[in-house]
């Protein structure tokens, strides 16, 4: 529950060492553990403690809790994922479509924890020009506008994940204020939220001094990116398009896809490479649990593993020299693990890869938000969904950019020609979605904008989702009369939120009594 992280008073996460102690690098920002709490007033004195808010809402995104639900709410339900070799109970009941409110993947408070801490640096940086001044106006609205943008994210993935959630603006610091809030729709949060990052955007750095920095936290091009990830679910091409171009057209912190050979390892594995525009860090202060315990490590002991896209079975996904089929997934033991992010590849020679052929880490991998080819693909599926010719034809030649990367020993430009209606291009783009963002918590985003655009879940559920539930087994009959119904695509509010904050409404779709305790 969001609430028990906000009452009595407001524990600001002190990042202290990186401010009075030169020696502290800059990565110890991202992932130092808090060594103080501050009382609110004693707290907001100098420029200092704005960045350390700053860096209290980054930390807050670093919380296993956070992570998890990056990866669960992005990934479980979608076509990807099947149970790994020590799968838990919420999993499983959310990977055989059996979801109800009592899920502990339903609760969102480490979300509104994140929130808060926005809102705290919102409201209380700008009494510290008032008694800093070396805090100038261009810092203060540059911090502001990273609060909001963080802010947006956490928001941007909650609608996406329950549609309709509280909108909060205000910090809340102590009991004097009621903890009760209704719900918004979701197209007024994502109306408030274009507003305020179109507002602060220009605020924003396009680099800092440090490159973690640039791809560690948001810069103007993170913001662009977002916004046209928010177009692009509001059906708003062409602004999804405008928003794409900035990145693209803007030669200030310059992007640049990774070259094949060095895909995976620099990307995935080592981190902030040339084509990150903003990737969460974790380092030797703060490992990324999350990802370790679903994705499994050297013990393969994963909680999740990948429906089989190998071309040798039904699907035909991935050519058969695909990188991407090679470096992401690998088959043992009768499990399809999953080796994107925490293993990389050495030798990308090798005729049959398999799971001992793999080189692990030390669980501190970084986690992608945004990259160079989200942007391209975006744009790609906006210019398909514009239709027209021209645009057509240039939806290809920006798949072709990942595509052919990720199969060299293809002629450049090989999927032209193949592509001429409009549905193929759609299928396409969906496609090359599903393989260059293969388990980085996008692809059920992805089946439900598709499902929110088509007005009906029947196509997607048939076509993508409908052969990973029989792999597993389960009844087909059953499992669509789970999943066909539009409310049914969004996860039910946990029962304990309903509890607290007696103003919300379940989700239809999940509501079983007026009367939670019945």
């Amino acid at each position: 529950m969001y609430m028990k992280h906000i009452r009595n008073k407001i524990t600001i996460v002190f990042l202290s060492a990186l401010f009075l102690c030169p020696l502290v690098s800059c990565e110890d920002w991202f992932g130092i553990v808090p060594d103080s709490d501050m009382v609110l007033e004693d707290f907001w004195k100098k420029k200092a403690d704005v960045l350390s808010g700053i860096g209290a809402c980054y930390r807050a995104m670093n919380e296993d809790a956070f992570m998890r639900r990056l990866i669960v709410w992005g990934e479980v339900r979608s076509d990807n994922m099947i149970p790994g070799k020590s799968t838990e109970d919420n999993l499983s009941y959310m990977l055989s479509a059996n979801i109800n409110a009592s899920n502990e993947y339903a609760r969102w408070g480490c979300f509104y924890t994140v929130i808060n801490y926005c809102n705290t640096v919102i409201k209380y940086a700008p009494q510290v020009m008032e008694v800093d001044p070396d805090f100038s106006q261009t810092e203060l609205d540059s911090y502001i506008a990273e609060a909001k943008a963080i802010r947006a994210f956490c928001y941007f993935t909650l609608v996406r994940t329950f549609k309709s959630v509280p909108y909060i603006e205000e910090a809340y610091y102590d009991d004097s204020r009621p903890f009760l809030k209704e719900q918004s729709t979701d197209e007024e949060v994502l109306k408030a939220l274009m507003a305020d990052l179109e507002a602060t955007a220009n605020s924003l750095p396009l680099t800092y001094a440090n490159d973690l920095y640039t791809r560690g936290r948001i810069t103007r091009k993170a913001v662009w990116a977002l916004m046209a990830d928010i177009a692009l679910w509001q059906n708003d091409y062409k602004r999804c398009i405008e928003y794409c171009d900035e990145v693209i057209s803007n030669t200030e912190n310059p992007l640049a896809l990774e070259r094949t050979s060095t895909y995976f390892r620099s990307v995935f594995f080592n981190g902030n490479s040339d084509e990150s525009i903003w990737e969460l860090q974790f380092d030797n202060y703060t490992s990324n649990s999350a990802l370790n315990d679903l994705y499994g490590s050297s013990n393969n002991d994963a909680k999740l593993s990948s429906y089989d896209y190998r071309t040798t079975g039904t699907s035909q996904l991935f050519t058969s020299d695909d990188v991407r089929a090679r470096n992401a997934f690998v088959e043992k033991d009768g499990f399809i693990m999953i080796k994107k992010y925490i293993a990389y590849l050495p030798n990308q020679n090798i005729e049959t890869v398999r799971e001992a052929d793999f080189i692990y880490g030390t669980g501190i991998n970084n986690w992608i938000v945004y990259r160079l080819p989200d942007i391209y693909l975006m744009k790609a599926e906006a210019l398909v969904e514009l239709g027209g010719g021209e645009n057509l034809q240039q939806a290809i030649e920006l798949v072709a950019y990942s595509y052919d990367r990720a199969n060299p020993d293809l002629e450049p430009g090989s999927l032209v020609g193949r592509y001429s209606s409009q549905e193929q291009l759609r299928n396409l783009v969906f496609d090359e979605r599903q393989r260059e963002f293969l388990y980085e918590g996008k692809r059920y985003f992805d089946l439900v904008r598709r499902m929110r655009r088509e007005g009906t879940p029947s196509d997607v559920i048939n076509t993508y989702l409908i052969s990973k539930y029989i792999a597993m087994n389960l009844d087909r009959n059953t499992v669509i009369s789970k999943l066909n119904d539009v409310d049914a695509i969004y996860m039910p509010i946990h029962n304990d939120e309903i509890k607290v904050n007696t103003l919300l409404k379940q989700n239809r779709f999940y509501e079983v009594s007026k009367d939670i305790t019945k």
